[in-house]
């Protein structure tokens, strides 16, 4: 073979490796609703951020434009029929046989904590379903009323954690006008809207409405978006 065919036969092995790259399907995330272990009275009052804080961790999760994220609504049918959905607790293998149902490379599973002095702690973690092993595990604390940070910190910690592509950054946040105190409050709103639309419409549009109407214009701008299209979605 002669230096030229040599040369060709290089630059058609690179090509075919570029292409291959560039065909290579982005990875597939699902997040699964987190486990309430709140250790307060009222336990059942924050049973909404469940569905709040997995929903919260996907928007920040879809900043990455290099990944796939399962819709909640395609998680929650399969917990059902795999009749999870009551419990919420699922072990990595579990989680691993609900991935490859679902086409996921990483299945994201989850709990949270508010004690009896409003402090909050989120743990999640990561199960490859290739492998069926915890791949990552992430823990973040702070007060209940920072949750939104906090999750905002959680995604970023996942994100690295998975080795997916950079997550770009979070727009830069401005003083919200939101009295700290309430912004829990607010989000639980939120939370309990999506709790809602499967089994109430009528009532989880009400739920948007009023956490539309009683937060600030200028805080939790992603979730007032997702609040405004589920609005839509529903007739609202």
């Amino acid at each position: 073979m002669t230096q030229l065919q040599t040369l060709s036969v290089m630059l058609a092995v690179f090509s075919s490796a570029a292409v291959g790259q560039s065909d290579a399907k982005p990875p597939t995330i699902a997040v699964l609703d987190f486990n309430n272990s709140a250790l307060t009275a009222d336990a059942a009052r924050y049973e909404p951020f469940r569905a709040g804080i997995s929903d919260m961790l996907m928007t920040e999760l879809s900043r990455n434009p290099k990944i796939i994220l399962v819709e909640r609504a395609r998680v929650m049918k399969l917990l059902e029929e795999q009749d999870l959905a009551k419990t919420g607790r699922v072990d990595p293998g579990t989680a691993a046989r609900l991935g490859k149902i679902l086409g996921a490379q990483y299945i994201v599973t989850g709990g949270f904590v508010i004690d009896r002095k409003e402090r909050l702690r989120l743990d999640a973690r990561a199960v490859n379903v290739e492998t069926s092993e915890v791949a990552y595990v992430e823990t973040v604390s702070g007060g209940a009323d920072d949750l939104l940070d906090l999750t905002v910190k959680l995604a970023d910690a996942m994100n690295k954690g998975m080795r997916l592509a950079p997550l770009p950054a979070a727009p830069k946040a401005t003083e919200s006008s939101a009295p700290q105190h309430g912004r829990l409050q607010s989000l639980l709103l939120y939370s309990t809207a999506l709790i809602e639309e499967g089994r109430n419409p009528s009532k989880a549009k009400n739920l948007y409405t009023q956490f539309l109407k009683t937060s600030p214009a200028d805080f939790a701008l992603a979730q007032r978006s997702r609040a405004e299209a589920r609005l839509r979605a529903l007739g609202g």
